[in-house]
């Protein structure tokens, strides 16, 4: 059964509803942490990648909200592996846990996951990305932010930063990741606003710093002109800042990134990178802990709603304001 989305947060920069999600790393590791001693209710909480900015700050957060309330949750990181994470969540059920959650990894590789937590009866939370099925299943609750939002509010800023029409490059992350396939939609629909704006080609940087600068080298040697690197995560961003002050042409091509990250938003500060759409790490967390807290008083997984979280669009014009928080 689908439930209502309930918007917690207002947008308090360029746009009234913009949101984005979290994305993938190459790291294999599998590392645990957990809190015991806490209460005999368990949460089990598989991360997406810790070796990606955005998942690392996510899981502190969840970590420190979730002991706030004085709940058990066990820690994993998967490394950027959707097997891996399946696996996680197995042992998860293996080792009696209340709840199961994760950034989920991948929307159908996912599956074997959510449909392991509905054969256990156990309430499977997913953070920041959907898995494919989700919405059939009354266990599962959704917390995260509307990343078709994200691509809009990075093709309306080009719609206004271009009115004349431009060239860019588009740097997309997992093709099977909901969260960027609802980011890229967003983008094309904002953009049909101006058609003289031409997407030259995309690329799959797979959220990666280094993926994005060697790209975006290639890149620069493949066209005559570019006025503008988009990109579906701040990593990846990044990466196309340090080709860009190579090549010296960082004040000709405008970067834009999405999730907010620390280092995206000193990027932005120095003049680099041009925009974000930041997500609330922070209060996605301590909306996940608040489920945990839900569940554990008794109720019913299907009476609460999954919760949606806008996004906040920083440019050199405000940045100075979440660098500050």
């Amino acid at each position: 059964m689908k439930k209502r989305l309930l918007s917690i947060l207002m947008v308090t920069a360029m746009c009234a509803t913009m949101a984005v999600g979290c994305g993938t790393a190459d790291d294999t590791k599998d590392s645990s942490s957990s809190s015991k001693g806490k209460s005999d209710y368990l949460v089990g909480f598989a991360n997406n990648s810790d070796t990606y900015n955005y998942c690392a700050k996510f899981r502190s957060y969840l970590k420190d909200a979730t002991e706030a309330k004085g709940i058990s949750i066990t820690v994993t990181d998967a490394g950027g592996d959707t097997n891996v994470q399946n696996g996680q969540i197995d042992d998860f059920i293996v080792q009696n846990a209340n709840v199961v959650s994760a950034i989920s990894n991948d929307l159908d590789g996912s599956i074997p996951a959510l449909e392991a937590a509905k054969d256990a009866g156990l309430p499977y939370v997913s953070f920041l990305t959907s898995v494919s099925g989700g919405d059939d299943y009354d266990g599962y609750i959704y917390v995260g932010s509307p990343n078709e939002d994200a691509g809009k509010a990075q093709g309306e800023y080009l719609c206004d930063a271009f009115p004349d029409g431009a060239s860019i490059l588009y740097f997309t992350g997992a093709p099977n990741d909901q969260q960027y396939v609802d980011r890229k939609k967003g983008l094309e629909e904002a953009l049909k606003k101006n058609p003289n704006i031409k997407i030259l080609d995309e690329y799959n940087v797979e959220n990666s710093k280094d993926l994005g600068m060697s790209t975006a080298e290639d890149s620069l040697l493949s066209y005559d002109k570019i006025d503008a690197i988009v990109c579906q995560n701040d990593d990846g961003a990044l990466g196309v800042v340090e080709a860009l002050k190579s090549a010296g042409k960082l004040d000709s091509i405008q970067v834009l990134g999405i999730d907010g990250s620390d280092d995206a938003l000193q990027s932005i500060q120095d003049g680099e990178m041009t925009m974000t759409a930041l997500q609330d790490a922070k209060a996605q967390a301590e909306a996940g802990a608040d489920i945990f807290e839900k569940l554990k008083k008794g109720t019913d997984p299907a009476d609460i709603e999954d919760v949606n979280i806008p996004f906040k669009i920083v440019t050199k014009d405000n940045v100075a304001d979440y660098l500050s928080k």
